[in-house]
């Protein structure tokens, strides 16, 4: 499950990913994100620090194109997630940094410095 937060004003997205997640609900975070046709770069701010599972399938064609798509509205991706998703982690930023994308990966612990690096006021969305 993915509970998405935004606020347009603001140039933020907040995702916090629960439970189980599934490749298509992730493929459609990224044409929700698209869809938002902001003028300005996008910061985005991705929470896996709940998830329980996620059967991740980095090949399909479907998610790289919606992602590439949905970095031409992102400035910045901070992404808070344990070890055990570096494989997802890894996966996205180098799509999006591929695109001209900063992204960082964070350790749950150092959150609210990840808040800090994106420097948006909005927070009180997450």
């Amino acid at each position: 499950m993915i509970e998405i937060n935004l606020s347009l004003k603001e140039g933020l997205v907040a995702a916090r990913f629960r439970g189980a997640v599934t490749n298509t609900e992730f493929t459609e975070l990224a044409a929700a994100i698209a869809d938002l046709g902001s003028p300005y770069g996008v910061l985005i701010y991705l929470d896996w620090v709940r998830v329980d599972r996620w059967t991740f399938a980095p090949a399909q064609a479907n998610g790289v194109t919606a992602w590439r798509t949905a970095a031409r509205m992102i400035e910045r991706v901070a992404i808070i997630h344990d070890h055990h998703l570096n494989r997802q982690a890894a996966w996205l930023a180098a799509i999006l940094r591929r695109e001209g994308v900063t992204v960082r990966s964070w350790q749950p612990q150092n959150a609210r410095a990840a808040r800090v690096w994106l420097g948006s006021a909005a927070w009180q969305l997450h």
